[in-house]
C-alpha cells in the first residue's frame, strides 16, 4: 500500500495512460481511413461516369484502377482490425464472397466494353452493381 500524503496520487500509470493514447489513435486513423476510403469511392464515382460517357477501354482501365485501389485499401484496413481482434468464419468468408463477386462483375464489365455492340445501359448497371458490392464490402 502507498503511504504518501492526503491527496498526494498514487505513483503509477500516468494519466491519460497507455490505453487512452491507444484509444485515441486507434480512433484517429479509423477517422483518416474513412475519409481516405470516402475519398477513393467518390473518384470511382466519378470514374464511372466517365466510363459510360465516354465508353472507352482507356476510362474502363481507369475505372478498374480505382476499384483495385479502394478494395486494397478496405481489405487492408481489416486484416489491421483482424489482428488487433478476432472475427469469426462467417465474417470473412462474406468479405472473400464480396471481393469475387467484385471481381466477376469488372469480369463482365470489360466483357461488356470489349464486346462488338456496347450497351450503355448494360455498363451502367455493371457499374452500379460493382458500387454497391464495394460499399457492402466497406460496412
Amino acid at each position: 500500500p502507498y503511504a504518501g500524503r492526503v491527496g498526494d496520487k498514487k505513483p503509477g500509470r500516468a494519466e491519460g495512460s497507455r490505453g487512452g493514447f491507444e484509444e485515441n489513435l486507434n480512433r484517429e486513423q479509423s477517422q483518416r481511413m474513412e475519409e481516405r476510403i470516402a475519398a477513393l469511392l467518390e473518384d470511382i464515382d466519378q470514374q464511372g461516369k466517365k466510363l459510360t460517357g465516354s465508353m472507352s477501354l482507356k476510362e474502363l482501365l481507369a475505372y478498374k484502377a480505382k476499384v483495385k485501389a479502394f478494395m486494397e485499401e478496405v481489405l487492408s484496413g481489416m486484416l489491421k482490425y483482424a489482428k488487433s481482434s478476432t472475427m469469426d468464419r462467417r465474417g470473412r468468408h462474406r468479405i472473400y464472397t464480396l471481393v469475387k463477386r467484385i471481381n466477376k462483375e469488372l469480369e463482365q464489365l470489360t466483357e461488356e466494353m470489349l464486346g462488338e455492340q456496347k450497351n450503355r445501359l448494360k455498363i451502367l448497371e455493371k457499374v452500379d452493381n460493382i458500387r454497391g458490392l464495394l460499399v457492402d464490402l466497406y460496412t
